[in-house]
């Protein structure tokens, strides 16, 4: 039995909430990345506990994400996890669908590329949170049908858990240092400021992963 516990509860009878994705996704080889920590701590300010569920990292110089996107009327790229139970413990398979189209040689390679390479994925939600899905042990492609000419001249690939390596998480959110979180990701994560031995807010405490 895990030690963690509730410690609060939630009021959304008054919210506006957002329910879509911006219809873009920026992929992240993950052998790119520099510099990580994940943080998931509860921490307690003036005896109100603040849940964390986020990562920060950056890149190695002149690196950066690639971005698959799509007209902002479509729906089509979102992302979503299911949680099963493990051996008695909480596993989060990540789910990500975007959008390919035609069959020429370019179509071809970015499915081979995303069939074979080792990476996460970052959206963004109207409410203008940033999510990684698979951050922690990556992202492949669900098998697919490719027939493009069946369904429309585009075909959804559905993104999830790396062979089965349920991740420890849920998604995670992406934080900055400075508070440039949506500007990080416009920029595919490209020069990101991050000093993994820097200064953080003081609104938690020192229960993270650092991994260099």
């Amino acid at each position: 039995m895990s030690c963690e516990q509730l410690r609060s509860g939630l009021d959304l009878s008054c919210a506006e909430i957002a329910k879509k994705y911006y219809q873009q996704v920026v992929l992240v080889n993950r052998n790119d990345v520099n510099n990580k920590i994940i943080l998931t701590s509860s921490v307690s300010i003036d005896g109100i506990y603040t849940c964390r569920n986020r990562a920060y990292f950056d890149l190695k110089t002149d690196l950066s994400g690639f971005r698959f996107s799509l007209g902002e009327n479509a729906t089509s790229i979102f992302g979503s996890f299911d949680k099963s139970v493990i051996e008695n413990i909480p596993q989060y398979n990540h789910n990500v669908s975007i959008v390919l189209a035609g069959v020429d040689e370019d179509t071809k390679c970015k499915l081979t590329q995303l069939d074979y390479a080792d990476y996460f994925a970052a959206l963004q939600n109207y409410d203008n949170t940033i999510e990684l899905f698979g951050f922690e042990y990556g992202l492949t492609t669900q098998n697919y049908n490719y027939d493009p000419a069946n369904s429309g001249g585009g075909v959804v690939i559905r993104l999830v858990s790396f062979n089965e390596s349920f991740e420890d998480l849920p998604p995670l959110v992406y934080k900055s240092q400075n508070g440039t979180e949506i500007e990080d990701f416009n920029n595919n994560f490209q020069d990101v400021v991050f000093d993994p031995n820097g200064d953080y807010n003081d609104d938690f405490n020192n229960d993270f992963n650092n991994e260099d």
